[in-house]
Order: structure tokens, then sequence, then C-alpha cells
């Protein structure tokens, strides 16, 4: 029995050690001055732009912290909170739970995508914005049909009903799409979207290649989409998803889950540029959930290095990060239920469900 036992324990110790890594960053970006953060204002927000790093817990960012030599866009911004991620089915939600709980607040089971327990469809924001006159858009970095994406746009109890999540987007009149997916949609669909998109980069047939081969395309294409919207006098709702944050900790890839992080950062300091000349804007940044069990067990910022361990290839039950600025932001401050954001979005807004 001592012998079962000990080799038992030799069995942790090596799988323990095979998933802790160290990771040195090889240079890092620039990031805005705190004391530049667009200043809160009393009236409504004209625009709402929700950034989610999809798995990203604060663990991930205090990683990617760390290799930035202990600065990061998201880290500065004034309010901060926490948003508790359990779904109505699990204590561990999975992305497309989570992800309705943000677009539609509301909780549901684990797999449906923009309906509630029952089965019944829930508007999302984006919707919502439509109503009042807003142009919408997503940007993100796995496909555009993925759950997190499809959960503000699309009504399934399956979140791999990928044709019928695919023809949801093809109507959902969105202004902004870009992404990868494009083997998703057949030819005729993809004409469809883009006769009503402004803005449509389907490109990959899956997701988009990782951090490490992609180069700048998230900031640049966060960009273009700001400046697509811009042009509304109604203003817009933009979600922006890091997606491979969460497909990078699921492997336990400590420096592919830094530079997705770090990408995610760099798109995150776009928006607060833009914000410098807009501050009738609200940016909210946050997450699904947490991936990996990521702990940080050190590290150096001076050398921009970090080392990490991830205890699970699937998602944790932690709360995840919640980060505001601009318009209407001191309201996610505290401790929350991710079903709650979506009503706080649409006060500061001032749009009814």
């Amino acid at each position: 029995m001592k012998n079962i036992v000990l080799i038992v324990a030799l069995l942790a110790s090596c799988l323990a050690s095979c998933s802790s890594h160290t990771y040195t960053h090889a240079r890092a970006h620039e990031v805005e001055s705190p004391s530049a953060m667009p200043a809160a204002t009393k009236h409504p927000a004209r625009n709402v732009i929700l950034m989610i790093g999809d798995g990203m817990g604060a663990e991930h960012v205090w990683a990617a912290w760390l290799c930035n030599q202990g600065k990061l866009n998201i880290t500065s911004l004034p309010v901060t909170g926490f948003s508790i991620t359990t779904s109505a089915s699990h204590t561990i939600t999975d992305s497309a739970a989570g992800g309705t709980a943000i677009a539609c607040g509301c909780k549901t089971r684990n797999g449906q995508v923009g309906v509630d327990t029952h089965g019944v469809p829930v508007d999302s924001l984006a919707v919502q914005m439509q109503r009042v006159g807003k142009a919408t858009g997503i940007v993100v970095t796995k496909s555009v049909t993925d759950a997190t994406p499809a959960a503000f746009y699309a009504h399934v109890k399956r979140r791999k009903d990928t044709p019928a999540i695919a023809e949801a987007l093809v109507g959902a009149g969105f202004d902004v799409v870009a992404g990868g997916g494009a083997a998703d949609f057949s030819t005729e669909q993809k004409e469809r979207l883009q006769k009503n998109c402004r803005l449509l980069e389907l490109v990959a047939d899956g997701e988009c290649p990782p951090a490490s081969q992609r180069g700048t395309w998230l900031p640049q294409m966060v960009a273009k989409a700001l400046c697509v919207l811009e042009q509304d006098e109604q203003g817009f709702f933009l979600m922006v998803e890091g997606s491979k944050i969460d497909v990078s900790a699921h492997v336990k890839d400590l420096p592919e889950t830094v530079r997705e992080t770090l990408d995610f950062d760099q798109a995150v300091g776009v928006v607060l540029q833009w914000m410098r000349k807009h501050p009738d804007t609200l940016l909210v940044v946050t997450a699904d959930h947490q991936t990996g069990g990521l702990s940080i067990l050190g590290g150096d910022k001076e050398k921009g290095t970090v080392k990490g361990h991830f205890s699970t290839f699937d998602h944790s039950g932690v709360a995840v990060p919640v980060y505001a600025c601009g318009a209407g932001a001191g309201v996610f401050a505290g401790v929350q239920e991710n079903a709650g954001l979506a009503a706080k979005i649409r006060a500061a807004a001032a749009v009814r469900p």
C-alpha cells in the first residue's frame, strides 16, 4: 500500500512539473498612461465597446503583466471588479453559457447559446443596441460562429449547430464582421454577408492563426472597425474577443497564452487611443471564464519573465476580472454576476431591454 501511495505521489509530481513552464517575452509593448484614461462623463454612453478575453482569468492578466515588464493597458483601467461565472447547470461554465450570460443578461445551461434555461430565445445587447439605431460589429480571433460571438446574434440549444448559427449571422444585420470561420458559410451566404456588412473580413476557413503567427491583425482590425463604426450618428456597439487565450490555455501552452493575452492588451490600447477623441464611450473588458487553472509561481517583471503552472486542461470555476473606463464605468466595480453585466451596459448607454 505504501508503495502504491509513493508511486501515485511521484506521478503527481511528474505531471505537475510537466505543466510548469517559464517564459520570457522578447519585447514589451508600450501602454497608455493612466493619466490619459478617458474620464467618466455624466451623459449616457453613445458608444459601447465590450472586449472579452476568452478564458482570461486574473492569472492570465498578471502573467502578461510580468512579461510586459509590469505594465498593461488592461490594468491601467480605473474601474476594476470581478464577475461570477457559474452557469445555470454547472459550477464551471462553458463559453456558450458564459457568452450568453454576458451578451443576453441571463444564465443558461452549458452548451446553449442565446437562449434561457428553457430554450427560449433572449435578445442580446447587440440586438437591443440595433433597436435604438446604433451600428453593431464583432471582431474575433476564432470563428465568427464560435460560441461567444454567436451569443450576440444566434439562438440555438446546441453550440455545435454551426449551420443555424451561420445563417443567423447572415441575417443579424451587423455592420462589421471580422474573424475566422469562412468555411462555415456557403458561397450564397458569403454574398449576403458581403451585401449586409460595411466591413467583412473572414480571414481563415477555421480559426485565425495563433498570435505568434498572425502578427498585429487583431489591433489593426479593431482600428479598422472603429473607423467604420464611428461614422454612425447614433453611435455603435462593438464586441471584440481575444478568442485564443482560451485555446492556448487549454493545451497548457504558457508562452502562447501570454502572447495571446498581450495581443488582446494591444487591442485594448487601440481602443483607449481612439477614446481620447470620443469620451462619450464606455469600454468594458472582461472574460467568459478562466481556462487552465493557471497559477503564477514566479517571474521577474524587469526581465519580462513568468513561471506558471496549469492545473487542468479545462475551465476552472473562479471569478474573472472586470475592467472598465469611460461613460458610466463606475457601476462595474465590485463583485457581480456575469449575467448582470448586460443590464449595467444598457443602463450606461440609456438603452431599454
